[in-house]
């Protein structure tokens, strides 16, 4: 009888690599959902940080021209235009205000369907 042929039984560190290999698999599958949840609240916060950073250009547009009314025309720059460019910026910034809180309105829904998706 020849014992040659025969398969020999594989090392442990061979076992312990199959192991090592199988828990990794599987817990890379058990972190995936919550890898995707908090990718998808990290778009959300971007989001969120987009309509400020947008709202704060809003804010810096219409102060500068106020500024400038009041800094380069001192002379010509009167009561009624004054008037006018706060008007504007008051207008403007209400504007950016309300479309702000429209989009952030919409985001806890967004952000709530992608959670709902990855679950």
């Amino acid at each position: 009888m020849d014992h040659t042929n025969k398969k020999q039984p594989s090392s442990v560190n061979d076992t312990n690599q199959d192991i090592a290999a199988w828990w990794q698999h599987y817990c890379l599958l058990s972190t995936m959902p919550m890898v995707r949840c908090q990718i998808a609240w990290l778009e959300s916060v971007t989001e969120a940080m987009q309509l400020e950073a947008e709202l704060f250009q809003a804010i810096a547009k219409s102060s500068e021209k106020l500024t400038l009314c009041l800094t380069d025309d001192k002379e010509n720059c009167s009561a009624k235009e004054l008037t006018e460019h706060y008007q504007e910026m008051v207008k403007t910034l209400t504007d950016a205000n309300l479309e702000r809180f429209a989009k952030v309105s919409q985001l806890s829904h967004e952000f709530r369907r992608s959670l709902w998706e990855e679950i």
